[in-house]
């Protein structure tokens, strides 16, 4: 009869922890089921999965050794240590030629577990500044940078309070779709039962279509348009909060200004919403004060994009909708003032130049520079590479530039669970566990809790941490890294016995209780020292702000128009049309196991995306092929004709990969997507406004290649 346990543990299929009761048979996960006494107890269909990609015959479960010309995805099977000692030797070799900052490491979203993210220290440890992360691509802009430069926060430490609001604002995120815990998505549709408003701002139609009040259909990128629009009509009308503006705020001044070279007209130009429209939305946005806001990374892949978010969130705080029941909230309270990194250091990563604002407040080079460096030694010679559960080939633009990088360097190690178009070209392959094979603490909103092991590691597969403690002990710093659980755990709570106690009696961890006390900024409970205001370096709100000053840009929001960006648009009216990329659906939220044939079912091919009155227009049927073309190349693909924005068309994000079947193989649109036009202030990809042109025609993949 098998051995059959329950356990209680955490999904370990994206960043967000969902809590999870586990079936093991015989050592085997068989079902992952939510935790019905967590508020966090979810699984959706990628958790639903997990049996599947734990257990998969595809899983990498020894160490490999290139065994022919890179790029041929020949490799022997070694032992760990030949492996180690392999590795530990050829980063030796690189770093006595080059210097430690030429032995550079990534990681990716996959590996945004917290013991995982501390090994970014490793090229610290080596002396490198080389350390970058997929911070450089996601998340970043919208939760750090954005609310850090005006607030002096980040946004885990906000709270949208959509159980008490009376409309909400999905602006830039589907919480149906997004990563778990879906926590939004049921707060949302609670909201509706109890009578709440729901107003979706998306190029997409579908977002919450059943439930939404009002689609206001936005082109895509042009969201700062129709924010600086509902600022014009708020500041000039006078319908803003004179008290908070006056006590609270650094830059309106300076904000109204620019506004008034802006016309209402040029702004629905540029967004595609009626002014009427824009009008109506704001009378219903300034005579509502309970407007819960919940936005994620929509906004971010934007010309703007930094910018663009800083405009929503002037929206809310000078209209009297910030830390106010049923608006945008503060979950904690006396927050300390984030210092910027040094100016000038002596030695600067990747893309600190160009990006100072990104790099002196993350403490990392911007990855958008590394090819550089490998390429044209600029501004320094990168020639090795770690990569720990990530896809640089498949998640970036020009995958024929990344195959010639990794030709290039000396030393290309992948740390991966399945073999991956950049594994392909290693020279060692490492075995990683998945999170379910994995003990260790975690973060979680407001605390700490345990990871429990849900299986033991397949076939050799290690922790990505006790990979880097093999690799390090190679090179002599073995000792500043865990070797094994225990050493493990008392690593990610500082050595501190008592508090890992704690948490292992606690199954749900331990947690802060928040600060829900309202208006905080007036009693001096957000900063640090106690004094009213926020814990920016003015004090303020910053609508202008000062580290965007310091570090050379305008202050206050600004909107550029993707279609104004010099050698971006062609000819005129060549690129009528702007492509927004890379929607999420249930099954594909990373490359992480884009590969398995189960999530290839459900979605077997790339789509294009776009409105039945623009496919009318192009004389396009649903499943016809139809090719989108831009500056930077084209790619075909079969027609679904849904609710869209007209003059917007949409494909989803994933592909690439010679792993994959040959419609995603061949339909990565990313390869279409430009590697030289980025938001100025983050160095974030323009993956969601591409003017481009569409046409019926062209060749879809044979599914028999």
């Amino acid at each position: 009869m098998a051995e059959v346990k329950k356990i209680r543990g955490v999904c370990g299929m994206c960043p967000d922890k969902c809590d999870i009761i586990a079936t093991v048979e015989d050592g085997r996960l068989v079902k992952v089921e939510p935790d019905p006494d967590s508020p966090r107890g979810h699984v959706c269909p990628r958790g639903a999965l997990s049996p599947k990609i734990v257990h998969s015959d595809k899983r990498v479960l020894h160490p490999l050794i290139r065994d022919g010309e890179k790029g041929s995805g020949k490799f022997r099977q070694a032992t760990w240590e030949e492996a180690f000692d392999y590795v530990g030797e050829r980063l030796r070799a690189v770093m006595d030629q080059y210097g430690p900052d030429a032995v550079a490491s990534y990681f990716g979203g996959s590996a945004r577990e917290d013991c995982n993210m501390r090994c970014l220290s490793f090229t610290r440890e080596l002396g490198s500044v080389s350390g970058f992360s997929c911070s450089s691509t996601c998340n970043f802009s919208s939760n750090v940078l954005t609310p850090l430069s005006t607030m002096g926060v980040r946004t885990p430490d906000l709270l949208h309070d959509v159980d008490r609001c009376d409309i909400v604002f999905l602006w830039g995120k589907n919480p149906a779709t997004d990563s778990g815990p879906l926590v939004y998505d049921r707060a949302i549709r609670r909201a509706k039962e109890r009578g709440a408003k729901l107003i979706v701002i998306d190029p997409r139609g579908e977002v919450y279509q059943d439930l939404a009040d009002w689609w206001v259909p936005v082109l895509p990128g042009s969201d700062g348009a129709l924010a600086m629009a509902m600022l014009k009509i708020i500041i000039e009308e006078d319908r803003y909060d004179h008290h908070f503006v006056e006590q609270f705020t650094r830059g309106f001044e300076e904000l109204r200004a620019y506004l008034a070279t802006l016309t209402l007209e040029q702004c629905s130009s540029w967004c595609g919403v009626p002014v009427a429209d824009i009008r109506a939305l704001t009378d219903l946005f300034c005579s509502t004060e309970k407007i819960a806001l919940v936005s994620y990374t929509g906004l971010e892949y934007q010309c703007s994009g930094v910018q663009n978010n800083r405009a929503m969130q002037t929206l809310w705080a000078i209209t009297g909708k910030l830390d106010v029941e049923g608006g945008m909230r503060f979950a904690g309270d006396h927050f300390p003032t984030v210092p910027l990194g040094p100016k000038d250091p002596e030695r600067k990563p990747a893309g600190y130049d160009r990006y100072p604002l990104f790099s002196r407040i993350l403490g990392q080079g911007q990855f958008a520079e590394f090819p550089k460096a490998v390429l044209e030694g600029d501004p320094y010679p990168i020639r090795a590479l770690i990569l720990c559960a990530c896809s640089p080939a498949v998640t970036y633009p020009n995958q024929a530039m990344w195959h010639e990088i990794y030709k290039k360097l000396d030393c290309l190690v992948v740390l991966e669970r399945f073999m991956t178009e950049d594994a392909k070209y290693a020279d060692v392959v490492l075995p990683a566990t998945t999170l379910f094979e994995n003990q260790s603490v975690i973060a979680i909103p407001g605390g700490k809790k345990m990871r429990n092991r849900i299986v033991e590691p397949q076939g050799e597969a290690k922790c990505d941490v006790f990979i880097f403690q093999g690799i390090a002990q190679r090179l002599g710093i073995g000792d500043r890294f865990p070797k094994n659980d225990e050493e493990l755990e008392l690593w990610m709570v500082n050595g501190d016995r008592d508090y890992l106690a704690a948490l292992k009696a606690s199954p749900y961890g331990i947690v802060k209780k928040p600060c829900l006390d309202l208006r905080k900024y007036e009693t001096g409970q957000l900063r640090a020292d106690g004094v009213p205001g926020f814990p920016t370096p003015s004090g303020k709100f910053e609508i202008s702000s000062v580290y965007l000053e310091e570090c050379g840009y305008t202050g206050y929001p600004q909107y550029h128009d993707v279609r104004d960006v010099p050698g971006m648009d062609g000819a005129p009216g060549e690129y009528p049309f702007l492509l927004t990329t890379a929607a999420r659906n249930n099954f594909r939220f990373s490359s992480f196991g884009a590969n398995l044939p189960e999530i290839a079912k459900v979605y077997p091919t790339p789509t294009l995306d776009l409105s039945p009155e623009d496919a009318e227009k192009l004389g396009i049927r649903e499943g016809d092929a139809v090719t989108v073309e831009t500056r930077f190349g084209k790619k075909t693909y079969p027609a679904r004709l849904c609710p869209m924005k007209s003059g917007a068309v949409h494909v989803p994000y994933g592909g690439g990969s010679s792993y994959m079947p040959p419609a995603w193989r061949d339909g990565n649109v990313n390869d279409i997507c430009s590697f030289d036009y980025r938001d100025p202030l983050s160095g974030f990809l323009l993956f969601k406004s591409l003017p481009c042109k569409v046409y019926p025609g062209g060749t879809l993949p044979d599914e028999n290649k």
